[in-house]
């Protein structure tokens, strides 16, 4: 029984603080893909080289994608899967696959490249990823790749850090970062865990004419800052938003933008929560 692992997950490898934004520009000169033996991504977490604060990065990740998923009990054949939203990334990082949809077919090897320079705690950082999937049911099923059973682990070491950690898959629930201790980044004798700050975000009605209300949870109070970024990357709205702990929601207004794809996010200089817009 094959699970939807889109190796996208994958793509994780920037981990860090989740401030990650697609980087536009997705199509084959981004990266060229490798041709793996069996569906799933490469490397696995603890094969892959920890990114280094403030040190530019620019990575590859290969997968393949799966021919068939199991979705609500029943085995589907699996058509194309899209990565639709990346959270819990880096700031100072973004990334591009090698579809200018991104977008890949049954059983397609792809990559994605992700690029950049970040500062971020060191640690052990968890990928969410929310992934769009046609089979042959004919209508696409949105589902969060972490329930589906796939979860990514990346590392981030301080820049005076040679340390390679083992991935610690006990956390495999846990939101956010295990924070490595240690003046250097080297594990001390325990890790501690730093929980992501805004959760559950959401916008209704998507796609949507002229206004959607946007709800999210939050650990904390405070300002926080929206965006919204069209898929090339451009900035197109922000906005300072005041945020109370607990669930919030609030309306965005479609004004001058035209009918699209869009990235709608939410920051608080720590966590970001970023989710797929589509204006008709």
């Amino acid at each position: 029984m094959k699970k939807l692992i889109f190796t996208l997950s994958l793509f994780c490898i920037i981990a860090v603080k989740s401030n990650a934004q697609y980087c536009g520009g997705s199509g084959s000169s981004v990266c060229t893909p490798t041709i793996l033996a069996k569906p799933g991504l490469s490397p696995i977490s603890d094969s892959l080289a920890p990114i280094v604060d403030n040190v530019a990065t620019s990575t590859v990740i290969e997968f393949q994608n799966y021919d068939t998923l199991t979705f609500s009990g029943q085995t589907l054949t699996m058509d194309s899967l899209q990565v639709d939203t990346i959270s819990n990334l880096p700031s100072g990082l973004c990334w591009a696959t090698n579809s200018n949809t991104n977008t890949f077919g049954n059983q397609q090897n792809g990559c994605i490249k992700v690029t950049g320079t970040t500062t971020a705690t060191p640690g052990q950082y968890k990928l969410h990823i929310i992934v769009r999937a046609w089979t042959n049911i004919g209508f696409p099923i949105t589902t969060n790749a972490d329930a589906a059973g796939l979860k990514y682990f990346v590392r981030v070491n301080a820049t005076d850090s040679s340390c390679w950690h083992v991935i610690d898959t006990t956390q495999a629930d846990a939101n956010g970062i295990i924070a490595y201790n240690g003046s250097n980044g080297c594990i001390i004798n325990s890790i501690n865990n730093v929980d992501q700050n805004i959760q559950s975000l959401s916008v209704y009605p998507n796609p949507f004419t002229s206004q959607a209300m946007i709800s999210f949870n939050s650990a904390k109070a405070g300002m926080m800052t929206e965006k919204i970024t069209s898929i090339i990357g451009n900035e197109v709205y922000s906005q300072q938003v005041d945020v109370k702990m607990g669930t919030n929601s609030h309306v965005i207004t479609r004004n001058t933008l035209s009918a699209g794809v869009y990235f709608y996010s939410i920051t608080d200089g720590v966590s970001t929560f970023t989710k797929r817009l589509i204006i008709e």
